[in-house]
């Protein structure tokens, strides 16, 4: 549903640029107002998830809201972030 509100918002916008301006110009300004209504809903959609910043992105695998993630050996239960657990040697792990 909310696609199609999107979608319905880009179309009003275009049917009015195509009207008020004349063709050459009215395809550049329908261009470009499509970009930057697709930049603004990428950039709502990811601040939303807590993505957005210099190192995060979609495809970042560090955490880029403050929080860090907390690894727990699956053997004795010890928190650590080394590959293999420093109580048990361990190398199974899960995230908590």
């Amino acid at each position: 549903m909310n696609q199609l509100v999107w979608i319905g918002i880009s179309f009003a916008i275009s049917i009015t640029i195509s009207m008020l301006l004349p063709f050459p110009i009215s395809l550049v300004a329908i261009v470009g107002t499509f970009l930057l209504l697709n930049y603004y809903i990428r950039r709502r959609m990811m601040s939303r998830i807590g993505n957005v910043g210099a190192i995060g992105g979609m495809f970042s695998p560090i955490p880029t809201n403050g929080s860090s993630l907390n690894y727990y050996c699956m053997g004795c239960g010890k928190q650590h972030r080394q590959t293999a657990c420093p109580k048990c040697g361990s190398k199974m792990k899960r995230i908590g």
